[in-house]
């Protein structure tokens, strides 16, 4: 009697430390390199949720004298909150709006530039306008409409 009872025990013994090695295989953990892919994977498939800024705009004039617009200056700063994706190539839009909230003007461009992860960037272009346009800007709004991974 005594026998069979350590028999039992050793073989339940044996049975649940082959169950915990068959569960610790399936659920294995993902190595340091395959959870770096997959966070990068991750963050390059929705980059304006990483890529955030500011846009400012000055006149540039065609003369002082008449204080007639010809461009406005774009100033804009971006900054990325990814942790592993290296940001490029971004496409943003910027829409000027007057105080009846038509749109004035909307106008995309590119920025060619990397942007590291927790990285910071300026970039400057300038947009045609004309005097009346500049005029009934009364507010503006921007976003980041695309971004490619490195």
């Amino acid at each position: 009697m005594r026998l069979l009872f350590i028999a039992l025990f050793s073989l339940l013994f044996i049975h649940c430390n082959n169950s915990n090695n068959t569960s610790n295989n399936v659920a294995r953990s993902l190595s340091e390199t395959e959870l770096k892919l997959t966070l990068e994977e991750k963050e390059c498939l929705k980059p304006g949720d990483y890529l955030t800024g500011s846009l400012g705009y000055t006149p540039k004039y065609k003369n002082l004298l008449s204080l007639k617009v010809k461009a406005l200056k774009l100033d804009c700063y971006i900054t990325s909150s990814a942790t592993i994706a290296t940001f490029k190539d971004i496409k943003a839009s910027v829409r000027f709006i007057s105080k009846t909230g038509a749109i004035v003007l909307e106008s995309q461009f590119d920025i060619y530039e990397f942007i590291k992860p927790k990285g910071k960037i300026n970039y400057k272009t300038e947009i045609e306008i004309t005097n009346q346009q500049f005029k009934d800007i009364d507010s503006y709004k921007w976003s980041i409409i695309s971004a490619d991974c490195n």
